[in-house]
């Protein structure tokens, strides 16, 4: 998961350095050390390759979803699985079967958890970019804006986004550490018998 914030980082800090030099931090630096003269193609090119960079990040996002999607196939079919042999009297099978959705639904808590946080970040660059852009857009016709101003504007990403990794954090499901695969396919083999016990009605 940290990857993904690392990544992210870094290719926001190398856009924006290439754009505002050694400070990229701070959205006021441009207004210090742009000028309406420099604003040009290569202004546009580096915020064209900062765009493709949002495109890349929204694909991942789809491939992130479209592995979750596979996981919740897949627990669900050995789901089934596990009832078919419990119904057949198949208790071994059953468990095997039972372990592997376990593994598949740590998996699957994983894949999510990296879903919403790829979702969040990517959701900050796109704002950061926007931000960008409305700043510089702005200095041809305030070129003489004022102290308060300037610092009302100043953003610090970094800031940003350890403030999004920290409530993603705090939103994540708790691990608990103390329920290995077996004894929970072993509850779970218990309440399948017990369903499949009862007469039908």
């Amino acid at each position: 998961m940290s990857d993904i914030f690392q990544k992210l980082n870094v290719l926001l800090r190398a856009g924006m350095r290439d754009l505002v030099g050694e400070d990229p931090l701070k959205l006021a630096t441009i207004r210090d050390m742009l000028q309406p003269g420099q604003l040009g193609k290569d202004f546009e090119r580096e915020v064209a390759a900062l765009r493709q960079k949002i495109n890349e990040a929204i694909d991942y996002e789809d491939m992130l979803t479209a592995r979750v999607h596979e996981f919740q196939a897949e627990i669900d079919r050995l789901g089934q699985q596990a009832d078919r042999a419990v119904a057949l009297g198949e208790e071994d099978r059953a468990r095997t079967l039972l372990v592997q959705r376990e593994r598949v639904t740590q998996r699957l808590t994983m894949a999510e958890s990296d879903l919403r946080e790829h979702r969040f970040v990517t959701q900050e660059l796109i704002q950061r970019v926007n931000q960008l852009e409305a700043v510089v857009a702005e200095i041809p016709e305030s070129q003489e804006a004022s102290e308060q101003t300037a610092e009302a504007d100043e953003n610090n990403l970094a800031a940003i986004l350890r403030q999004a990794r920290e409530q993603l954090v705090r939103e994540s499901p708790r691990e608990s550490g103390e329920a290995p695969e077996k004894k929970g396919a072993e509850t779970d083999l218990e309440q399948r018998r017990r369903r499949l016990s009862k007469p039908s009605p």
